[in-house]
């Protein structure tokens, strides 16, 4: 008699995934993006209250009108491109939140289900030092080629991304502006002769409300594609 492993994805199991990554994603737009809707409004906001601040500064009058307006645009526009950057640091911080629920829960689930069939204390050591790669290779040891997926191509990326987040500079940065260069925005190559080298800056790492809705849809459409049931002949494999 054949004997298999198996890898069991309960259909409650799967719907407690992809609910928790939904509100996990609503939140981040709801509580914590939407309060960069309006930067241009907040900028504005900013300098009317620069130049109402100025304008009563004690000896104010010796100063040029112009001169306060023209401080006070400055201050705006400062005020703007800080919250821009603070609000793409939320972007990818929530980004690299959500990457690290989907990747812990996937080892968890394998953890769980591999028990049944090997040493308990390999497998935990194991799945929870495999890069994500080995960690998919499992699935397609197990028949789910999950790397054919339009969603694991867009998981990949958004690793690459979250270790850019995290890293700077390096191999990952590499990786992501040659495999998916629409996450690496460079501010000057339009400019510069074609053809010319120089070197990648982790500062023009770009991740747009679209694109992050895009990894959000991978890592649940990951959940939904799963199989319930999938196989591992063992004697096959230790053959």
């Amino acid at each position: 008699m054949t004997r298999r492993a198996q890898l069991y994805l309960w259909r409650e199991a799967r719907a407690r995934h992809i609910a928790l990554h939904e509100f996990y994603v609503e939140q981040m737009q709801s509580r914590i993006l939407s309060q960069f809707d309006d930067l241009e409004g907040q900028a504005d906001r900013h300098t009317e209250e620069a130049y109402e601040r100025m304008g009563r500064a004690p000896g104010y009058g010796d100063v040029d009108m112009a001169d306060i307006a023209e401080a006070a645009y400055d201050e705006g526009i400062a005020h703007y491109q800080a919250l821009a950057d603070l609000r793409k640091q939320m972007l990818l911080g929530g980004l690299a939140g959500m990457f690290h629920q989907w990747d812990k829960t996937v080892r968890e689930h394998l953890e769980h289900e591999l028990r049944h069939d090997f040493d308990g204390d390999k497998i935990e050591k194991e799945i929870w030092k495999a890069p994500v790669a080995d960690v998919m290779d499992v699935f397609e040891q197990f028949g789910w080629p999950v790397k054919a997926l339009p969603c694991h191509a867009k998981i990949d990326a958004m690793q690459l991304v979250v270790n850019v987040y995290k890293h700077g500079k390096g191999r990952s940065l590499n990786q992501l502006a040659e495999l998916y260069g629409e996450y690496v925005r460079d501010p000057i190559r339009q400019w510069m002769p074609e053809g010319m080298a120089f070197g990648l800056d982790h500062e023009w790492l770009t991740v747009t409300d679209e694109q992050f809705g895009q990894f959000a849809d991978a890592i649940r459409d990951f959940w939904r594609d799963m199989p319930e049931r999938l196989y591992l002949d063992l004697s096959a494999a230790s053959s």
